[in-house]
């Protein structure tokens, strides 16, 4: 049968055809969206975090009480930490990963004039303390560190030299602001900041993990630098401590008792430190984005069972309804591989609208969605992808009832009223 006998035939009994349009373009529309929310909780959870996260002990939380810790008291703590049995390397950090207490943003812009938003860390030797790969160029040394607290120029001074900053940045960061150039001793600049001489770079590091799990997404999960910081004078204290793995349990207990040693007459009343496993800290900062997660998943199995069910009835009671007409083109020579083949086709012409009319429904949803609740903007990738889910989920909905009018044989069916 041709395909404009096919579409004549759907236009004189549009009824049923348009219930399963409409379905499934409010199915495709819906999976679009979904599909989208589900990936950016499911990104942060899949990026490598770059460190030893097994091995890696953070404490944060470290309040002074009514002034500020001295730069005394924080190589104090680095040197209590590193005598614990079991402990590898030990470093004070700032904005350190998964401390959720402090952060640092950065706007930095290459060669090829694209600006992008990164997290900073800094202290001295994090690249030890975290266990980061380094995949090309070197770490700071002791005579590039700036300090970084209250009273101190925060680094200013080595732009008033006329030097650029040494940075580290990861090969994602790499290749968004590089392309396939060589980054090492590549010049990158921040717009917001008019005084100063920018930041070169001298080595690359394999992954680094944001702390801001929320702008992990998009592939943006690595896009994290380390600054040559060292920690002066700061009310708020962090520590990177990497340990033997064949030690964990013991270096937690040690860690444990440094801390409460070195800086419990410090700090401020009321304020307990947190110290706890990287990987232990990442998975509670998950928590939430899992359950969401689930919820999500479950939404997606609940419009595929109810979209496959609807289907599948309504284009039975379809089927029914021409049972006359599938007899006659049986008595007329048509095997049963035609009639499945008819079925099959028209199917794919009604859910093909359906789907079309769906990604148009996705995108005006998602338009509005970022409009009321700030949304990101919906990837055009996730239009083919809902519509090839609905595409298979209207195939394998009609192959049960479109085998069964195969099935009919032409004397019953011409029989039929």
């Amino acid at each position: 049968m041709s395909l404009r006998v096919m579409l004549a035939s759907l236009r004189r009994h549009s009824l049923m055809p348009a219930l399963v349009l409409l379905q499934v373009a409010f199915a495709c529309a819906i999976l679009c969206n979904v599909f989208f929310l589900a990936w950016q909780r499911l990104e942060p959870m899949l990026a490598p975090s770059g460190l030893d996260a097994d091995n890696l002990i953070v404490v944060d939380n470290l309040a002074a009480m009514g002034r500020s810790f001295t730069v005394a008291e924080t190589e104090a703590g680095e040197r209590a930490l590193r005598a614990v049995p079991g402990v590898r390397a030990a470093s004070a950090g700032f904005a350190l990963p998964m401390v959720d207490s402090a952060s640092i943003l950065l706007n930095l812009r290459g060669p090829t004039q694209v600006a992008v938003g990164v997290s900073a860390f800094f202290g001295k030797g994090l690249v030890q303390s975290l266990g980061l790969k380094m995949l090309g160029g070197r770490d700071f040394v002791a005579s590039e560190y700036r300090p970084w607290g209250i009273g101190a120029s925060n680094g200013d001074d080595a732009w008033n030299t006329g030097a650029a900053q040494p940075i580290i940045i990861t090969q994602a960061l790499a290749d968004k602001l590089f392309g396939r150039a060589n980054p090492l001793g590549q010049m990158l600049i921040d717009p917001e900041d008019k005084d100063g001489h920018g930041y070169q770079v001298i080595g690359v590091v394999k992954h680094m993990l944001r702390n801001q799990l929320g702008l992990a997404i998009d592939g943006r999960a690595d896009y994290t630098v380390l600054l040559a910081r060292s920690i002066g004078n700061t009310a708020m204290l962090n520590y990177a401590v990497r340990v033997d793995p064949s030690m964990r349990e013991a270096a937690m207990q040690g860690v444990k008792k440094a801390i409460e040693r070195q800086f419990a007459p410090l700090m401020s009343g009321g304020v307990q430190p947190r110290v706890e496993f990287y990987a232990d800290k990442r998975d509670e900062a998950l928590k939430s984005s899992r359950a969401t997660l689930w919820l999500l998943l479950g939404l997606v199995l609940t419009i595929a069972i109810v979209t496959l069910v609807g289907i599948m009835g309504l284009t039975g009671f379809w089927v029914q309804r021409r049972t006359r007409q599938i007899g006659i083109r049986r008595a007329l020579g048509a095997r049963r591989a035609d009639i499945l083949r008819y079925f099959l086709l028209e199917n794919v012409l009604i859910v093909g609208a359906g789907i079309a009319l769906g990604m148009l429904l996705a995108y005006v949803g998602n338009l509005m969605l970022m409009h009321y609740y700030e949304l990101s903007h919906l990837p055009l990738a996730y239009l083919p992808m809902g519509a090839a889910v609905m595409l298979a989920m209207g195939q394998l909905g009609v192959w049960g009832p479109a085998r069964r009018a195969a099935a009919v044989p032409p004397v019953v069916a011409t029989r039929s009223v």
